[in-house]
């Protein structure tokens, strides 16, 4: 087949060099296209068309034609253990082109071999152009021969494409990467690439069984049945399974594996004791000072697993595990946290700003059951706050001008008061918290209602704290704000970061790899935001949320913290007011 002069090299980025050569018919010259960077020569059957500028005439003609290489090169990440570099030699690629074979109707791909480069992570080989004649290529396999796993950073293929991988390739194993171009929904899918796509995914579900290998790439539903551990002491409390009818709650990618209590000891053996709670207010400064650190001389792999755990999780460096820095209100005022103003400000602006909501119903009341929690009906009365609550001569007509805020925890605690206090050296309340909005646009704190339910004999107990001058009064009051930082503090952490962020992602993770090809436009578009949560949230279940982990021995409700936090996500969670403007509307 003649080619007219215009032909376009299958790499057009290539730059060509025009060269006179001799033409077949006549004495004239003409401009002939030789790609540059040759390396060898093949005959072109089919001839070069030749041709006089003042006569455009195809003719055919046998003569030889300069091909080219093309550069295949993958980077993978400098691994040594022990100083003593552990990569490969050579690394295979299969390169799968996009479209089916129109004659055969069957899928077409070239194999090669990269030998590894004098930079120690650079792998390459050259691959003539006769071999990629078949078009775009859409997809790669990498195989790892070594009994070493390696990281793939890119894969590029001179003139095609560059791949960004960032992927273990585990020992043995033969993986599949689509190429960055390789984008479509099901029904555009090259013919090339369809088997490709529906056998990937199907491998991605796995078939329910069995236990999870390292380098498995398997995503399948399960329910948090992992953080208990096996206790025969006869005072130990089990942990529910969360997921189901009873204790409702998110799922979690399966492992198969059986939960173990090997690192839980190691933990707690390596940190310094945190269970005693603070003895007094300057024993917090000890977390801005010293940070809570391990034991001397406790080191080894669950420990130093940790470590990078909350390296990971807090963004501090290992040796200075939960030392935080000094806030700025608190570098220029130490005691700013006491004060009314920074209480009610961080409120919005702390940790925490997504519990505070507008009161539209007075009298305050609980919807717990008064046959087990007492009366419903809250100690805060209008008389407690109607001085302070300048410009309005009653609370409703406060309420109508949505002049007045709630911090309320009483029903979410209530019920967990009486097994948390047997425990032990814990003590926990339901509480509210009354706001009022200034005319300066700040909030003021009204009143902080704490209440524990009839037990052990007693009947309900409930106490509201306001602002006074005296001096009694002043601790009380103080006090009464640092219970209201403990939960909220608590709920920030268990509810809106686990819960809401972490926890109630991962489903989304799990369908979207199990339903949603990598090639998917909408998977390109979600999975920068998907990565590492599945990685964060394993380790958490191993030594954040677990039986007797970081949670359970520092936050109040101890062994009962996640229990709630599958109270509110049954009560609680939608997921069509997880998002703005909706959160804000409702509250």
């Amino acid at each position: 087949m003649s080619m007219p002069l215009s032909h376009q090299s299958l790499y057009p980025s290539r730059t060509s060099l025009l060269l006179p050569k001799p033409c077949n018919c006549g004495n004239s010259h003409v401009t002939f296209p030789v790609r540059s960077r040759s390396s060898f020569t093949k005959t072109n059957r089919n001839g070069w068309v030749g041709c006089k500028p003042s006569n455009i005439k195809a003719i055919p003609t046998e003569t030889s034609v300069l091909a080219t290489n093309v550069k295949a090169t993958v980077t993978v990440l400098d691994q040594r253990v022990d100083g003593a570099d552990i990569l490969p030699e050579t690394l295979s690629l299969e390169l799968v082109f996009s479209k089916l074979d129109p004659k055969t109707n069957e899928e077409r791909s070239f194999k090669a071999q990269l030998e590894r480069k004098v930079n120690g992570v650079l792998y390459e080989a050259d691959i003539d152009e006769v071999s990629l004649g078949y078009g775009e290529v859409g997809a790669v396999y990498v195989t790892n021969d070594d009994d070493n796993k390696i990281f793939v950073k890119k894969i590029a293929l001179e003139g095609q494409f560059i791949l960004t991988c960032k992927s273990w390739v585990e020992n043995k194993q033969k993986r599949l990467f689509f190429t960055n171009k390789s984008t479509y929904l099901p029904s555009q899918t090259p013919s090339g690439l369809r088997r490709l796509r529906k056998e990937e995914l199907v491998s991605l579900r796995g078939d329910g069984k069995g236990e999870r290998k390292q380098g498995d790439r398997i995503y399948d539903y399960d329910v948090y049945n992992d953080l208990d551990v096996p206790n025969t002491s006869p005072d130990s409390i089990p942990r529910p399974v969360l997921g189901g009818k009873e204790h409702p709650y998110p799922r979690r990618c399966r492992t198969g594996r059986l939960p173990t209590q090997k690192g839980i000891a190691a933990v707690k053996a390596g940190l310094s004791t945190i269970e005693d709670g603070f003895g007094n207010f300057a024993a917090i400064d000890v977390l801005f000072n010293e940070g809570i650190k391990f034991k001397e001389k406790k080191s080894g792999f669950i420990i130093d697993s940790v470590k990078d755990f909350l390296k990971e999780l807090f963004g501090r460096a290992r040796n200075k595990l939960l030392r935080f820095p000094i806030p700025e209100v608190m570098r220029r005022d130490r005691f700013s946290w006491f004060r009314d103003e920074e209480f009610a400000r961080q409120t919005l602006a702390g940790v925490n700003p997504s519990c505070i909501q507008l009161v539209t119903e007075w009298p305050l009341r609980s919807k717990l059951d008064p046959n087990i929690y007492g009366r419903q009906e809250s100690a805060i009365t209008a008389n407690i706050i109607k001085e302070d609550i300048k410009g309005f001569e009653t609370v409703e007509e406060a309420i109508e001008r949505k002049k007045l805020f709630i911090l309320d925890y009483h029903d979410l605690l209530l019920p967990f008061v009486r097994q948390v206090r047997e425990l032990g050296n814990r003590t926990l309340h339901g509480s509210r918290t009354l706001f009022f909005l200034t005319p300066q646009g700040t909030l003021k704190p009204l009143a902080i209602e704490l209440t524990r339910p009839p037990m052990d004999g007693k009947p309900q107990w409930k106490q509201v704290f306001t602002p006074t001058g005296n001096a009694t009064g002043v601790w009380l009051w103080k006090l009464a704000k640092a219970n209201v930082l403990a939960h909220d503090s608590a709920y920030h952490q268990l509810i809106t970061h686990w819960l809401r962020t972490h926890c109630a992602t991962e489903p989304y993770i799990i369908a979207a790899n199990r339903q949603l090809s990598a090639m998917h436009p909408i998977y390109r578009l979600l999975h920068p935001h998907f990565r590492y949560t599945m990685k964060i949230n394993a380790e958490a279940r191993n030594f954040l949320i677990n039986a007797d982990g970081i949670i359970e021995t520092t936050f109040a409700l101890g062994k009962y913290s996640m229990e709630l936090s599958s109270v509110i996500y049954d009560k609680h969670w939608r997921f069509d007011h997880e998002g703005l403007p909706k959160d804000l509307i409702i509250r």
